[in-house]
């Protein structure tokens, strides 16, 4: 009997917990915040199995109390007392009656599929107690039960709403049915209007509210409005009595957990005005609205005058539009899309850096081959541009007050299709993800990415031969790359940024927007959702990565090369050219070709800058000793030389002697702050050693060259 009873229950509480699971996934809304509610249910009470030849069709009711838990938007906790009535089947025709009180805890789940309909789900147990209406032996019973059910809400208004409700219910050793029933719900609200904003004392007859004003409000700034005003008030004073203690706040129920302060006035003078800047805190539910709407916004005035309290309040209508709406009259606003905590960013930008880690040469700028892996697979991924044509960027960032459309992260790789901006946004994101900075470049009619190389216009200039293609801001070297040109590969995207650049800059027409500094002011914000993100092979995105980055190497080095092989000639005993060729090799990541070069000059004669440069060839090959050997032979040579110090600081520091590299590094301190500023994290130790030499991954990718 009880391993039946666990078999009916057991799918019961499996498909509450999986429907519970499974909130988030249902819809993007949240439910009201009510805090407390109250639930009459009357329904019919079902016999199931062999209890159906038992009992008959009874009655039953429910009395439940929910009490929402903060925090945890879908879930909330549950208590419910209950009757139920069944009548027993008789062959004598007499009416016998089985009678249960009932009382039951448990939690609830609760999902918005639209702004007046709610699914939800319930898991309970109990305690309940049976008699019968006759006088017999043993008329009298009591044990545990187990409800579960499902149920379906209509919201009639913000306090009243009717429901379905369908259970199974589990009194153990006695009876098992289906309750059906229809309940009627008053939600108690968790503050807002009726509880905290109203005003509990009279208006003030002669303080007026006048000339209130809204702008356009978008989902996507949220947190902007805290410290930015979306409206504006005045008072007047218009009686002969001054007007103390002012506290003017504002709420919209739902999309603000509390009402805002929005200024204190210690007095406004008979006859006096003061305007008002209405500011908002509002919460995330903000990110659930898919289509512009119309919400109440209740503004409050408290005041004292003549030592009573006085409340006056409005209450306006505010137009908030949906969550992927913007306008372009600041070009910094784009930069709140850029949400790097999504999960599918996440996911795209950690999985591609693992695929790609340690198949190119460590020499060449982590963030110039982050940047080129992350397009690369952004092309094999399907991502097309593909121009919106209800808000064109070419025309919307015209109109400055025109409303646009911009993708999340998430949107653009669930679509595989997006406009610049939305494109943009895209690739700003995956990079940022991993602590690349990005920055927006706009230009007339178009936006796009600029990539920050970490590296000074000096260190780009050494290791790349076409540094013209950079921009130069602020002592950083930035890659601009046109990302709408994914079918045509990096190269030519950073060509063509390069190009728009150079064109509408000097025409003054061209702006950089780091979305570092942009964030200051318009934070990113995000939502999850849509489909499950399917990566390009592992394979394929290694392959495509790895036939940019040679086509890079094919088109910057070996025309150097050439060049330096013809100088060599007509000057074979110019060791200072065989040592550059050696660099250029070691640069681009042909190591086998740049040793070459270094012995040849070694098989002459000790020169220290290519014993520097076979000990960074060790040292890219992760063969710390030999690098270290070559270092030490190069310090005999010329024992002060930054490279030379440098370098053995940084190998002793791989090696974890620390003493070692103190002494170096001080003395590169003394012959060269500069340098030894750019490579502060060998100045320490311990947990924020290992910090900064993970971000600088032991300066493999910013190498300092003997020359």
């Amino acid at each position: 009997m009880e391993s039946s009873m666990k078999q009916k229950i057991l799918p019961l509480v499996i498909a509450v917990m999986m429907m519970s699971f499974n909130v988030p996934s249902l819809c993007a809304q949240t439910p009201d915040e009510d805090l407390f509610s109250l639930h009459f249910i009357p329904g019919v009470s079902i016999p199931m199995g062999e209890d159906a030849q038992v009992y008959t069709i009874g009655g039953a009711a429910s009395l439940l109390g929910r009490l929402s838990i903060p925090g945890f938007p879908y879930l909330s906790v549950e208590l419910a007392a209950g009757y139920t009535m069944s009548p027993i089947n008789s062959v004598s025709g007499d009416t016998t009656l089985l009678n249960i009180l009932s009382g039951r805890l448990g939690l609830g789940f609760r999902v918005p599929v639209s702004d007046s309909i709610i699914l939800g789900a319930h898991l309970h147990g109990g305690y309940f107690y049976g008699f019968l209406n006759v006088d017999v032996p043993d008329n009298t019973g009591n044990n545990p039960l187990v409800e579960a059910g499902a149920e379906v809400t209509l919201k009639l208004s913000p306090a009243l709403s009717l429901g379905l409700d369908a259970s199974y219910r589990m009194f153990f050793g006695l009876t098992n049915d289906v309750l059906i029933g229809v309940g009627l719900s008053y939600h108690f609200p968790s503050g807002g209007r009726d509880t905290i904003l109203t005003p509990q004392t009279n208006p003030y007859p002669e303080l007026e509210l006048l000339d209130i004003s809204f702008n356009d409000v978008f989902p996507v700034f949220y947190k902007y409005y805290a410290d930015h005003p979306l409206g504006k008030i005045t008072l007047r004073n218009k009686g002969t009595t001054p007007v103390e203690n002012v506290t003017v706040k504002i709420y919209v129920n739902q999309y603000m957990d509390n009402p805002e302060i929005c200024q204190e006035i210690k007095l406004i003078p008979a006859g006096g005005r003061e305007q008002v800047e209405l500011f908002a805190l509002f919460n995330d539910r903000m990110l659930s609205i898919t289509e512009n709407t119309k919400v109440q916004i209740n503004i409050s005035v408290e005041s004292t005058v003549a030592g009573e309290q006085y409340g006056n309040e409005s209450v306006q209508s505010l137009r908030i539009f949906d969550r992927n709406a913007m306008t372009w009259e600041d070009d910094r606003r784009a930069a709140a899309f850029v949400s790097i905590k999504d999960p599918a960013v996440q996911k795209f930008a950690k999985n591609v850096t693992s695929y790609i880690k340690d198949k190119a040469s460590k020499a060449i700028n982590k963030n110039f081959l982050t940047a080129l892996a992350f397009f690369e697979t952004m092309r094999l991924y399907g991502m097309s541009y593909a121009v919106d044509p209800t808000t064109p960027f070419t025309e919307f960032s015209r109109r400055k007050n025109a409303v646009d459309f911009l993708q999340f992260p998430n949107q653009s790789l669930e679509y595989k299709a997006g406009d610049c901006d939305d494109l943009s946004i895209l690739y700003a994101a995956l990079l940022e993800s991993v602590g690349v900075k990005t920055a927006f470049i706009t230009t007339p009619g178009h936006i796009y990415v600029a990539v920050n190389l970490d590296m000074t216009p000096y260190e780009a200039g050494k290791q790349f031969a076409n540094s013209g293609d950079f921009i130069f801001k602020d002592n950083q070297t930035w890659l601009p790359v046109e990302i709408t040109l994914l079918s045509r590969g990096f190269l030519e995207a950073w060509q063509e940024g390069s190009k728009l650049w150079k064109e509408e800059n000097g025409r003054g027409r061209a702006r950089m927007i780091p979305l570092e500094e942009a964030w200051k002011t318009y934070e990113p914000v995000g939502f999850t959702g849509g489909s499950g993100l399917s990566l390009p092979a592992e394979d394929a995105v290694v392959s495509a990565y790895l036939k940019e980055v040679m086509k890079y190497i094919d088109r910057d080095l070996y025309p150097q090369t050439r060049r330096l092989e013809e100088q060599i000639r007509a000057n074979p005993n110019d060791l200072s050219l065989q040592n550059k060729l050696g660099i250029l090799y070691a640069r681009y990541g042909v190591y086998d070709k740049a040793e070459a070069a270094f012995k040849r000059i070694l098989d002459t004669r000790d020169y220290a800058p290519a014993l520097v440069n076979m000990g960074n060839v060790a040292y890219l090959r992760d063969d710390l000793q030999e690098a270290k050997r070559y270092y030490e032979r190069a310090h005999k040579l010329t024992p002060n030389d930054t490279a030379v110090l440098l370098n053995l600081a940084k190998v002793n520091y791989d090696l974890g002697q620390y003493r070692e590299t103190e002494i170096f590094y001080v003395r590169l301190r003394k012959r060269s702050p500069e340098l030894a500023g750019r490579f502060a994290y060998l100045s320490m130790k311990g947990s924020a050693a290992s910090t900064r030499s993970a971000e600088a991954e032991s300066g493999r990718d910013r190498m300092v060259w003997g020359e």
